[in-house]
């Protein structure tokens, strides 16, 4: 008979954490109390020159032959160039909402009237830290924003709407590792605009071994 081990800590809101996946083992972010964005970026855990790479990763699932996803969702996460390595491959994501685009910035903060107002990228700054490396050693603002319902160009003038989460306390969305990777998990601190519908939360992270 097979056992299961899983690995299982809650990261408190508005806060930045890095662990390592092994390859084979399954991510699984999960909404601990409802309503909560997780922002993500992945490195390879041996180079951290190969990062995923957003909208590149989803455009080639829109290009993949079996429509794997769109621009803006992906099915399987690659690396930047001149890599384009899959490191991770979403197993399941029953709610269906995650968008590839830029985690919330202190220019975000101050476009939205809330200037000095804590952000991802403070939060994946304190991440980074602790594995010696700083924001400017990321690739691109650009990650995949687990549970944000975004809908881009739904007036057809090319506008993008935030509307609350829809994800509900247990809901979550999961990855298998292709690859050892460096997980790098921002809870996002945004309670100004509809993108944690006004209230940030806690996130529940667990690493399995099938």
């Amino acid at each position: 008979m097979s056992v299961t081990s899983t690995t299982e800590f809650v990261l408190p809101k508005c806060t930045g954490k890095a662990f390592r996946v092994e390859r084979g083992q399954l991510l699984r972010v999960i909404q601990h109390e409802g309503k909560q964005v997780a922002g993500l970026i992945f490195l390879n855990a041996h180079n951290f020159k190969e990062q995923f790479m957003a909208e590149f990763s989803g455009g080639l699932s829109f290009f993949h032959p079996a429509h794997l996803g769109s621009h803006y969702k992906a099915a399987q996460l690659y690396s930047k160039v001149p890599y384009e390595r899959i490191m991770l491959t979403v197993t399941d994501n029953p709610v269906g909402d995650h968008f590839l685009g830029p985690h919330c910035t202190k220019t975000m903060m101050d476009i939205w009237e809330a200037p000095g107002h804590r952000s991802c990228s403070d939060n994946f700054a304190d991440a980074l830290s602790e594995f010696g490396m700083e924001l400017e050693d990321i690739y691109s603002p650009s990650v995949l924003n687990a549970f944000a319902n975004v809908s881009i160009d739904p007036n057809g003038d090319g506008s993008v709407s935030i509307a609350p989460p829809r994800s509900v306390e247990g809901d979550y969305i999961e990855f298998r590792a292709e690859m050892d990777v460096l997980a790098v998990i921002s809870v996002c601190p945004d309670d100004v605009s509809a993108m944690n519908d006004q209230s940030c939360k806690a996130i529940k992270i667990q690493i399995i071994d099938p």
